[in-house]
């Protein structure tokens, strides 16, 4: 076993120690009155502190534990503190008798004093006069208990943390984070440079090679100084070995050759070891990848040497292991350096992954069999040995975040079932092999990560947390299985995730694999021509499907790996997937393999790992073959609130809703009889040169020529928010004005050089340089507009009416409306509903599609006496936005201002189209909407 500074001690162990030491003290204590002894503090302080830090397995001989000197805020003068351990606690002792708050106002005193960093600010302070001892507990959970000498056994729980064993708080968690990034920020900079800056994320390089030398000698440097700085506060070896070694063993000019020596000692078995310095010797033997390869010797300055000793005096095991990878790929960018930790991919997103895939089953699986008291030791060892069956991949593992929490989440289950085990085996301390019953393992977890340094990252972030994780078995059980050297490693390729043969690289497990993860989100237009390619061979070079979202490659992958052996799998992705034509053509792959929704979170926000990123609006989706699954969705009020979970009544589809489980697809013309067709407007693709501005418009009406052709020229911000724009619509060109108007000839001859240096064929070889690229919608009686994208806000989609002279755009679409039921339906809650649900989306706002939303919208066949009711609600519409002509319809559609008239006539619209889908009453909820909406579409297309 490594020797350790720290013993493993359970809580009945602490308890009898601490009943000894009150024993002890008494006695003293007593013994002093009786002899009227004073000055007790001076003399046996260091005894008395050293006696209770015993008890929890704290040998004392660590540095800097007694008489740190330390500046005072009231005084602004110098004293000593009794106790001081780094991040932990400080510890004041007086004389008997002496007035206990004010020990305390002396140690708050000394916090305030300006010369402890705020890294290693404790959490605790313990005050005593002796006879009694004062135990606080800082920050915003503040407590305070007060206990004389004789009842401490009493209050083991309290004094805790002095074991390692206190209560980490989330916000403990995000607050040493933070600390901690700027800790390893200080010596980034002192190594390579205040200036220095190297791409992460998207841009980082994806070969050692490919990196600036200098930045990835320091990032190895980084990667093997994070492991020794965890390891001497998580017992690997004794507390504060490495702290000790940097502070008396090294100097400015020796430091780079002391820790090239030391990974050197780190690596050899200590068997093999030749000479090894007596401040080397008692560090054991790591093995596995950490300290394998040599490194150049690092020259260092005061600056780093500082930096590092400020690092070792910080408490490592209060960061999140969720944070491991990230803290350390992101002090590689100024940018994120500069901004406080605070870019951190949450541990509460990782986990509405992974419990409602794996864990909140495996959870409860164990409660049941812990709770039931007829539940066989044979059944206990069965659950445990079949977490050890099961095998968990992140196939875009980035720096190994999902798989830490993932191991560290299922090491706690187990622990539960071994300590359950002990419990009904009624083993002791002493005769009970926690490596024969430990069985989970990090040699289970696979990664594949396309970046090399969040790979190399991931591998030690794993050991980590399987260290972290046995620390929690000791403290529950008193043994833990030593991981040293290094043996078993989680397996994190290297590699381009969609070029690897999945079910290659993965060995078969005996149970199931479950995967998961946040691939990268890059849409149809974001992505490189080799970012496609492989796209397309995960989707089996099927073209129509090399449209999706490049993230769905890694859905791709998955069901193929999956085929042939029993599994499960979740993916974070960008909430396209669960819009517009993406949606058919990602899950009818997925259904017909025999796949259904187990799970689902809708649109919130994923806040990136990379600073500098917008944050993305993300869907979860979770898949099993299980037909006797459980589904669960939650929902959000907006994308940065808390999750909702919904109860569910029919079950999830592809869109996310609770109803019908159908894949709304493109469709050429309107499903529902009573709908008229629509149409896009017209794109010039001219640069400019067919469009007439504003600024324009007066040269070109004095022209006599031109001025015949101008028409209006209408998109979306003409039509909503009533700018102006014209255009030259050259249908009927007579080819005489050519020669009449040389600014005519300019333009068009500009509209032919700017096609002919088209990147496109199409528009190269399109032979009318006088006319619009693309015809669309014209008309020669007044029609109505609807935009192709409007604000996600808005209650209802604003629908406009149009002069025969207007052009639109292709950014509008057009429609001949026969007595204005077009107008009705398309300014009705059902169909924008119905347009939020199964449409696309760009960027957040509504995207409306003639062949996905408008040609499958649902409305059942109206009879004449209903669709009279339609046409003469949508005409109440029309009344009361023409109350106030000068109004734009933007402004008739302001979410925080609609007029109560028009907010009364939709109201009204509403009622007769819920009728007509059978609803008794006007429709209140967006979800009763979708029921209804799905459940017709179910009907009408079978």
């Amino acid at each position: 076993m490594t020797p350790s500074a720290t013993l493993v001690l359970d809580r009945d162990s602490i308890r009898r120690s601490l009943t000894q030491f009150s024993s002890f003290w008494r006695e003293r204590i007593d013994g002093w009155r009786a002899e009227s002894v004073t000055g007790t503090e001076r003399s046996h302080a260091q005894q008395y502190w050293s006696d209770l830090l015993k008890c929890f397995g704290v040998i004392p001989e660590r540095i800097d534990l007694f008489e740190r000197d330390a500046g005072r805020a009231t005084t602004g003068g110098a004293g000593y503190i009794d106790l001081f351990w780094s991040g932990v606690v400080i510890g004041e002792a007086k004389s008997l008798g002496r007035d206990l708050d004010a020990a305390f106002a002396q140690a708050l005193d000394y916090l305030a004093g300006g010369s402890i960093a705020d890294h290693e600010f404790p959490k605790y302070v313990l005050v005593s006069d002796f006879e009694h001892l004062r135990i606080d507990r800082l920050g915003e959970d503040a407590w305070t208990v007060e206990v004389r000498i004789e009842d401490i056994a009493d209050h083991v729980d309290q004094l805790m943390f002095l074991a390692g064993r206190e209560t980490i708080t989330k916000q403990d968690e995000v607050d040493a984070s933070i600390a901690a990034s700027r800790l390893m920020a200080d010596m980034y900079n002192a190594m390579l440079g205040e200036d220095a800056d190297a791409g992460i994320s998207d841009d980082a390089a994806q070969n050692p090679e490919d990196e600036d030398i200098a930045v990835q000698r320091t990032s190895m440097w980084m990667t093997r100084l994070l492991f020794l700085l965890y390891g001497d506060d998580a017992g690997l070896w004794e507390e504060d070995l490495f702290y000790r070694f940097v502070l008396y063993d090294t100097t400015t000019d020796n430091l780079g050759a002391q820790l090239t020596a030391l990974f050197h000692v780190l690596n050899t078995p200590i068997g093999q070891r030749r000479r090894v310095p007596q401040s080397m010797v008692r560090f054991p033997y790591v093995n596995g990848s950490v300290f394998h390869d040599t490194l150049v010797p690092e020259y260092f300055d005061e600056g780093f040497r500082e930096a590092l000793l400020a690092a070792c005096r910080f408490h490592w095991t209060r960061i999140s292991p969720a944070v491991f990878g990230a803290m350390f790929q992101l002090v590689k960018s100024k940018e994120a350096r500069r901004v406080d930790g605070e870019h951190y991919t949450s541990e509460t997103n990782i986990l509405k992954v992974l419990e409602p895939l794996v864990l909140d089953q495996l959870r409860e699986q164990a409660d049941r069999l812990i709770a039931n008291k007829s539940t066989s030791q044979k059944a206990l060892r069965q659950f445990r040995d079949d977490l050890a069956t099961m095998q968990f991949v992140d196939p875009a593992c980035g720096c190994g975040n999902f798989l830490v929490v993932a191991y560290r989440e299922l090491r706690r289950v187990e622990t539960r079932i071994i300590v359950e085990l002990r419990r009904r085996e009624r083993l002791t301390t002493a005769s009970f092999d926690v490596s024969l019953d430990q069985k989970l393992s990090i040699d289970q977890f696979h990664g594949f990560e396309v970046n090399w340094w969040p790979a190399k990252i991931a591998e030690t972030a794993m050991f980590l947390v399987d260290h972290q994780a046995n620390r929690e078995l000791a403290a529950a059980v008193g043994d833990a299985p030593n991981r040293l050297p290094i043996k078993i490693t989680a397996h994190i390729r290297h590699a381009n995730a969609l070029q690897l043969a999945w079910d290659t690289v993965l060995p078969r497990p005996a149970g199931p694999t479950y995967v998961f993860g946040n691939p990268p989100f890059l849409g149809d237009h974001t992505r490189t021509k080799e970012q496609l390619s492989d796209l397309r061979a995960a989707w089996g070079g099927k073209k129509k499907l090399g449209r999706l979202d490049y993230v769905t490659g890694w859905h791709a992958k998955t069901l193929h790996l999956l085929a042939s052996r029993p599994g499960e799998f979740a993916y974070v992705t960008t909430n396209s997937i669960t819009q517009g034509d993406q949606v058919p053509r990602l899950f009818e792959p997925i259904y017909s393999e025999g796949w259904r929704i187990k799970f689902g979170h809708r649109t919130f926000a994923w806040d990136s790992e990379a600073p500098g990123k917008a944050v993305v609006h993300c869907v979860i989706v979770g898949f099993t073959r299980d037909r006797a699954a459980r589904q669960s969705l939650w929902d959000y009020e907006t994308p940065n609130a808390n999750p909702i979970k919904l109860k569910l009544k029919t079950g999830i589809n592809a869109y996310l809703v609770d109803g019908a489980s159908v894949l709304v697809d493109t469709r050429s013309r309107p499903l529902s009889p009573g709908v008229p067709a629509l149409a896009k407007g017209s794109m010039p693709t001219d640069d400019g040169n067919l469009v007439v501005t504003e600024e324009q418009v007066e040269s070109v009406r004095a022209d006599p020529i031109l001025t015949k052709y101008l028409r209006p020229y209408i998109g979306t911000t003409q039509m909503l928010y009533g700018k102006k724009r014209w255009c030259l619509w050259l249908a009927s060109l007579d080819p005489a004005d050519l020669n009449r108007s040389a600014e005519l000839r300019r333009r068009i001859a500009a509209v032919k050089k700017f096609r002919s240096d088209s990147k496109a064929e199409t528009t190269r070889d399109y032979r009318h340089d006088h006319l619009f690229r693309q015809f669309g919608f014209v008309s020669d009686s007044t029609f109505i507009a609807l935009p192709e994208v409007s604000s996600v806000n808005r209650r209802y989609l604003p629908v406009g009416f149009l002069d025969p002279d207007c052009i639109i755009s292709n950014k509008i679409y057009g429609a001949e409306d026969d007595g204005g039921v077009l107008f009705a339906i398309a300014s009705s809650t059902m169909f924008i509903t119905w347009m939020k649900t199964v449409g696309g989306r760009m960027k957040s706002d509504l995207s409306l599609s003639s062949t996905i939303t408008w040609n499958n919208f649902p409305i059942p066949d109206l009879d004449e006496q209903t669709r009279t009711a339609v046409i003469k609600a949508g005409l109440g519409i029309r009344a009361a936005r023409e109350k106030y002509p000068e109004r734009t319809l933007a402004e008739h559609y302001n979410v925080t201002a609609m007029d109560p008239s028009l907010v009364g006539a939709h109201d009204a619209l509403d009622r007769v189209i819920d009728k007509a889908f059978g609803a008794t009453r006007r429709i209140a909820g967006l979800e009763q909407r979708q029921e209804v909406l799905f459940a017709h579409y179910a009907a009408a297309i079978s």
